[in-house]
């Protein structure tokens, strides 16, 4: 018999084709009760966010800050140095390096990162505002057909959902080193990122240290202009011509110095009470150390 014909007549055949049929039944019947559910959800949702007065603050508040905290793309750069020696590839300060870099670009980098402070502070005005309208506006208002207690935990999900995401700032700054030998054969290099919180860290340290240095030039710069001859003169005559710490004069063939006993590096000024004569090798040994 022609195996179709057999299939027909097979009772067992017809009875798994009233099985499918059953199961086809069944996931349309959830599918449709699915369905509706969904249906029934959108609109109870769609009902609560026309009664709720906490959602049309929000809606408002929304519509006034959004255009002021939108995430901005990372701030990208690199800073790339080639050194022609393995010695100097090695002795390679890349922090240093991709400080000074940020440092020379400074206005760019301040500028960058004002907007994106500017976006956070916003942002913080916003979240303050959101939890005003969370703490006074939310479960407030109802409806007569939900139950007020599922209405406020829908006006809290669309709440929630409909919050504005923080503008989180990020940044990826890189700086390279590398050295390929002469002949090509070995080639190194050696990388340095900083994200956004280190690169705020890095440019505020090199700002400071910036200035470090020019307050401490611009004090000696200032302490040099009031070492005046007279001064001189009379501090050496108070020593009697001597060193202070040897004792050496000028008749023992050493030149005499006037040397801040307080550094004017550690905030000595130049006044008598802070002023020593020493011969030259005392006062190169002293260097900078306050000698009491």
């Amino acid at each position: 018999m022609h195996p179709v014909i057999e299939a027909i007549g097979d009772p067992s055949a017809i009875g798994g084709s009233a099985y499918v049929s059953v199961a086809l039944v069944l996931i349309g019947i959830a599918l449709g009760v699915s369905v509706i559910w969904t249906l029934l959800i959108v609109r109870r949702r769609r009902i609560v966010c026309n009664a709720s007065s906490a959602i049309r603050a929000l809606d408002e508040l929304n519509g006034r800050f959004q255009p002021h905290i939108q995430k901005l793309p990372a701030i990208q750069h690199h800073f790339p140095v080639r050194v022609d020696s393995k010695s100097k590839y090695d002795r390679f300060d890349l922090s240093g390096f991709l400080s000074r870099s940020v440092l020379d670009n400074e206005q760019w980098f301040v500028q960058e990162l004002g907007l994106r402070a500017a976006t956070v502070e916003s942002y913080r005005s916003y979240q303050n505002d959101f939890d005003l309208i969370a703490h006074l506006e939310a479960g407030t208002s109802t409806y007569p057909r939900i139950r007020p207690e599922r209405f406020a935990v829908i006006e809290r999900k669309v709440m929630l959902r409909r919050k504005l995401a923080h503008p989180t700032p990020t940044a990826h700054i890189t700086s390279t080193v590398r050295y390929t030998s002469p002949q090509g054969k070995n080639s190194y290099a050696r990388t340095v990122t900083w994200g956004f919180d280190h690169l705020q860290q890095g440019l505020s340290a090199a700002q400071a240290e910036r200035a470090r240095q020019s307050t401490a030039e611009f004090l000696r710069k200032r302490e040099r202009d009031l070492m005046t001859v007279g001064l001189r003169t009379k501090v050496m005559k108070r020593d009697s011509f001597r060193c202070r710490m040897c004792g050496a004069t000028p008749s023992e063939g050493i030149t005499l110095h006037i040397d801040h006993i307080l550094p004017v590096s550690h905030g000595g000024l130049t006044v008598l009470d802070n002023l020593q004569t020493l011969c030259a090798p005392c006062n190169l040994g002293k260097g900078n150390r306050f000698v009491g």
